[in-house]
């Protein structure tokens, strides 16, 4: 199974400077994302999608491939085309496209237990919703296939995740104090994640 890891990680956020780069726990915001999918037993090959010079150098320090992204993919661009315009300047294909968003570090389960309930279910599209059931952005998984024809949010599974989505100084804060908890790290390995 060939899978493809996407982080889609623009430096312009309107809400929060610079917030892809932030530091938490001394480590930029991007990096939890790019820790997150190398823990994967599917090995995934990893991009990191931006406009910006640091996000290369962050890339190139961790080893994953950076694609530059265009102008008209930035601002309010739907990040679905993102993605989609990314995997159309790419030659590789995949079987499955899994999206990190890089602003929730804080996610609980792993990698490996997403895809492996979107394979076992066999669904088409997956996506994160926090405790309150809304669509959480830490992460959402496609079928290759099913996200180049356009079929986006038509057989889609939904996996709770309570990964904090940092837009403001707050949520910056309130992420890290997360992640120094005691049952953080407890839901972590419950989840078969090991801790950063």
């Amino acid at each position: 199974m060939k899978v493809l890891a996407i982080i889609p990680a623009k430096l312009d956020s309107t809400r929060l400077k610079n917030k892809n780069i932030r530091k938490i726990n001394g480590k930029p915001m991007v990096e939890y994302s790019i820790d997150y999918a190398k823990q994967s037993k599917y090995n995934p090959d990893i991009i990191i999608s931006s406009e910006n010079d640091i996000l290369e150098e962050i890339a190139n320090k961790n080893n994953v491939r950076f694609v530059r992204r265009s102008k008209e993919m930035c601002g309010d661009t739907e990040v679905v085309d993102v993605y989609i315009d990314l995997l159309n300047n790419i030659d590789e294909k995949y079987d499955i496209i899994v999206c990190l968003q890089p602003d929730n570090p804080d996610r609980e389960k792993s990698l490996d237990y997403c895809l492996d309930y979107m394979i076992k279910n066999n669904y088409d599209d997956i996506i994160t919703v926090d405790s309150d059931n809304r669509r959480s952005g830490a992460m959402r998984l496609f079928k290759y296939d099913h996200l180049m024809k356009g079929h986006v949010s038509k057989r889609i599974g939904c996996i709770s995740e309570n990964a904090t989505d940092v837009h403001f100084e707050q949520d910056l804060l309130n992420a890290e104090k997360n992640m120094n908890t005691e049952i953080f790290r407890k839901n972590m390995e419950r989840y078969g994640q090991r801790i950063h």
